[in-house]
């Protein structure tokens, strides 16, 4: 599967919270909901998620391997610098 399209939507004052990201596959998916946070470690990408009846947050969307994960979070980042330019 190929990520044919990455958009970035940035906040403002919104702490850690840098952007959201919507991510399409094979120009047939969309997935909504990625956020891009600033961390201790720098910049990292959260999947989207939904909250349980007991509070904690559960991905509804997530890659099942290392080098899925990679390509997605790379994808998403250089889309977020790129939007900063």
């Amino acid at each position: 599967m190929e990520i044919t399209d990455v958009k970035i939507y940035r906040m403002e004052n919104s702490g850690n919270l840098k952007a959201y990201a919507s991510v399409t596959f094979d120009n047939a998916y969309v997935v909504h909901g990625l956020r891009v946070m600033d961390g201790e470690r720098g910049l990292w990408v959260s999947m989207p998620a939904t909250r349980n009846k007991r509070g904690e947050f559960k991905d509804v969307f997530h890659p099942i391997s290392r080098e899925a994960r990679d390509v997605l979070v790379s994808a998403v980042l250089d889309a977020y610098e790129e939007s900063g330019r």
